[in-house]
């Protein structure tokens, strides 16, 4: 089975020159645009063109990696009929994957679904939540926040990766229409709400030119240190392990090698696979398997010591001050996440003096997934505030979010099937 696997990664993976970091980077100022075109096959989800979405670009910028070098990342700029210019949402989509053929501006493309290692439940599933915020007329920016080499869980390249596909955006008119000075917004769920999280954190210190009217971040969890992600070993989500492990060694070699050296031998291919496949066909190879099983049990101090050691590196430079209004949606049931952590975050948040809107959604079964649907109109609507000049609530606003059913206005957005599987998926008892 894991060589076949590898046969079809080696047979289907993504060898387009759009995505190749140019040997000239160095001339490129951070956010600059590279080059562009539109998509080269249709944008879909669920084999649905979505309604909203009446162009598509693909661009590529200049940014900076983990350890401080130029790279380049792509970013997609969806634009709906009748467009308000000067309204752009940043979207962050979970990518939660270790090679850039996962990246949202190619796994939302309907040539790339016809891949059985590349096709992403996630990513579809995300363009469904674009389609709420383009229905308002806004233009979505989807950047591949994972950088080019799949960088999942490195916060450097992720904060960096995002705030220069704003700085491209705002450079873009001549590609995009977009105007010069937009209200911008940032949204993102589960790993997509970390980035986002990570963004406005490094705001000030990266990208402090930048005015952001909002963020909203959802389903966070706490993948993002070692306590974190070995407490999914052997649980559904176990897919999670090995990408979080090698997307972190993406940016620093001595994990890397420790990873290296630290596997058993016979389980060497097995961990590697998802360096060719995106999450969803990982968890079908992971799920309830015993990830930590996979290493020399005298090397897992070792490599937990350099685990520890990567993600402090990512994270060295320290939260700044945050300066954007925030609002935080999270389901006291998350398996991703301790509720109690992220209310201490925040709290921490508060205490810190940041505007802090949290939606605490309280509903029994509220699963990580039937959160991230239910969500989506709370988020779309604050948003909305932001983009229109409402000044957010000074300081924390707490809310217990009771919503346990799917707006009909949402469904209302798609056509039937989809909207008859989104009522289902939130009306299961898993």
């Amino acid at each position: 089975m894991v060589h076949l696997y590898y046969w079809l990664a080696a047979s289907l993976a993504v060898k387009d020159p759009f995505y190749a970091v140019p040997g000239n980077i160095d001339a490129f100022a951070p956010g600059d645009i590279i080059k562009h075109r539109e998509p080269p096959s249709r944008i879909s989800a669920y084999g649905w063109t979505p309604t909203h979405v009446q162009k598509a670009y693909q661009i590529l910028y200049r940014t900076t990696d983990s350890r401080k070098n130029p790279t380049a990342a792509v970013l997609t700029a969806l634009i709906p009929p009748d467009a308000d210019y000067n309204k752009v949402v940043s979207l962050q989509m979970a990518e939660d994957s270790a090679t850039i053929d996962c990246g949202p501006s190619y796994t939302m493309l309907l040539s790339a679904q016809q891949n059985p290692l590349l096709i992403s439940n996630i990513t579809q599933l995300q363009l469904l939540v674009a389609e709420a915020a383009l229905a308002k007329n806004w233009i979505v920016i989807v950047p591949d926040h994972e950088g080019p080499k799949g960088s999942f869980t490195a916060s450097k390249m992720t904060g960096h990766a995002i705030l220069d596909g704003i700085r491209a955006t705002l450079q873009s008119n001549h590609i995009t229409g977009i105007g010069s000075n937009p209200k911008i917004g940032l949204w993102g769920y589960s790993g997509g709400g970390a980035a986002t999280q990570i963004a406005v954190e490094m705001q000030e210190h990266y990208a402090p030119e930048l005015e952001i009217a909002g963020a909203a971040m959802g389903g966070l969890s706490s993948l993002r240190n070692a306590s974190g992600i070995f407490s999914i070993n052997k649980g559904p989500s176990a897919a999670l392990i090995p990408a979080a492990l090698l997307g972190l060694a993406s940016q620093h070699p001595e994990l890397q090698k420790s990873i290296d050296q630290s596997l058993k031998p016979e389980f060497r291919e097995y961990f590697y696979t998802p360096l060719h496949q995106c999450l969803q066909a990982s968890t079908m190879l992971f799920s309830y398997q015993d990830i930590l099983g996979m290493f020399r049990n005298e090397s897992i101090p070792g490599l937990t010591a350099e685990l520890i050691k990567a993600w402090n590196e990512e994270s060295q430079d320290g939260a700044s001050k945050i300066k954007a209004p925030l609002y935080v949606y999270q389901s006291v049931v998350d398996h991703l996440s301790s509720i109690q952590g992220i209310d201490a975050l925040v709290r921490d948040y508060c205490n810190q003096g940041f505007n802090v809107h949290y939606e605490r959604a309280n509903s029994p079964n509220l699963s990580h997934v039937k959160y991230g649907i239910l969500g989506v109109p709370g988020a779309v609507s604050w948003l909305q505030d932001r983009l229109d000049g409402k000044e957010a609530s000074r300081g924390c606003l707490y809310h217990t979010d009771t919503t346990s059913t799917l707006d009909p206005n949402m469904a209302a957005l798609y056509p039937r099937n989809i909207s008859d599987a989104l009522y289902g998926i939130v009306s299961s008892s898993i």
